[in-house]
């Protein structure tokens, strides 16, 4: 098949989207598909280009096998609304442009968020005469007005007209939990929509199996360090965290490794903890930033107490898992359920700093506890590879292929 694969956030960047289409992206192009993605030029978070991708509007390169054109976007420096919806439409005009312009495709996948970039799926797959398949990674608006993104009732109501739209006119629907797609099937053929989980990689499964000196990345001997990885946004409640490390003291240290729209705020309440106890350093690439999971005491997985966020189950949940490091879950819902069934993770209510400084500080104090919880974890990962989830995706596209030839007879 040629598969026009529409994202926003594609790798180099450092987000969830690319830790999840980049292995499906590969893994499609090794069983011998041609793809094509068309991304922005990387500036997430930071809002800056990355060096590199500075010369042209758009640029081409190879990529695990898939040819890549990166497109220009409004760099989004600020987090305000207004400039995250300069960065989407800016990217939805240059991705359909450049989409348009492509050889002709069998089918067009396009993954969300945000939900733009469906309308980018549906403008291609028309103009290419093809089915398109809706990648569903997190539930807009639904999340944005929980969060207070989107303020204004009408504005809502218009995305979630197009929400359902999208979701009936796309030929198939993937999306990566249950409570998804029983969210997804209440506005269109519940039969059409197939779930392919988040997983890890063998690549973080290895880093698992390797010691980590902790003086060589950086980390303090002397405490016991426990590690957030990921985007520093209001969907992951980290000022819970924050406010948990000043309960625990000087022993104890949280490092937050990201960036994102409320870290501004988390390093200003951190201010006000003894000296040491928060630190925040920037975004690694992902195999570095593994390194330096691994030899950290413990790791954090958190969200904010909100219903459609309990609903998705984030990356870093399997990403952790796969390091042998004992996990903590500050989550609701889908995280919360499925640690506890696999015992993958340590469960505390989201919210909560009292609990959470209680749960850090009994895998310091018990290391016997740590080390089942790290077991369990590693089981719990190897049992969910992202690599696995190339099959379904190709079945997913296989269908919305054959489904369009089959109308056409």
């Amino acid at each position: 098949m040629r598969i026009l694969l529409i994202s926003q956030y594609f790798a180099p960047e450092i987000t969830a989207a690319p830790l999840r289409l980049r292995p499906l992206a590969a893994g499609l192009a090794a069983r011998g598909h041609q793809v094509e993605v068309i991304s922005e030029l990387p500036s997430h978070p930071g809002g800056v280009v990355y060096p590199g991708f500075r010369a042209k509007p758009i640029q081409r390169r190879e990529l695990d096998g898939c040819r890549v054109s990166y497109v220009w976007a409004w760099p989004a420096r600020s987090k305000s609304a207004p400039s995250r919806h300069a960065a989407n439409a800016s990217y939805a005009e240059s991705a359909t442009e450049a989409g348009a312009l492509a050889r002709r495709q069998d089918v067009v996948l396009a993954s969300s968020p945000p939900l733009s970039v469906g309308l980018v799926g549906t403008l291609l797959a028309h103009r290419h005469r093809v089915p398109w398949v809706f990648d569903v990674r997190d539930l807009w608006p639904q999340v944005a007005g929980e969060l207070g993104k989107v303020r204004s009732s009408r504005a809502l109501s218009v995305a979630a007209a197009l929400e359902r739209h999208l979701y009936r006119g796309a030929a198939a629907i993937t999306t990566t939990t249950e409570p998804f797609r029983e969210h997804v099937g209440r506005f269109t053929d519940p039969t059409k929509v197939t779930v392919i989980p988040n997983g890890t990689t063998r690549e973080w499964m290895e880093v698992g199996e390797a010691e980590v000196d902790r003086v060589s990345v950086g980390l303090e001997p002397g405490r016991f360090v426990w590690t957030y990885a990921g985007n520093v946004g209001l969907s992951q409640g980290l000022e819970v965290a924050v406010d948990a490390a000043g309960l625990l003291g000087t022993d104890f240290q949280l490092l937050i490794l990201g960036d994102g729209a409320s870290r501004p705020e988390l390093q200003q309440i951190a201010a006000g903890s003894p000296p040491g106890t928060v630190i925040f350093r920037d975004p690694l690439p992902p195999l570095e930033a593994a390194r330096l999971m691994r030899a950290s005491d413990a790791l954090l997985v958190s969200l904010a107490d909100k219903p459609a966020l309990g609903k998705t189950v984030p990356v870093k949940l399997y990403d952790s898992a796969a390091l042998g490091r004992p996990v903590v879950v500050a989550a609701p819902g889908e995280p919360k359920r499925i640690s506890e069934e696999s015992g993958a993770a340590l469960t505390v209510p989201p919210g909560d700093a009292k609990a959470l400084a209680g749960a850090i500080r009994g895998l310091r104090d018990d290391n016997g506890l740590g080390s089942r919880l790290a077991l369990a974890a590693r089981d719990f990962a190897a049992a969910n590879l992202r690599e696995d989830g190339v099959a379904r995706m190709e079945s997913a596209l296989d269908a919305a292929r054959r489904s369009r030839g089959a109308r056409s007879g």
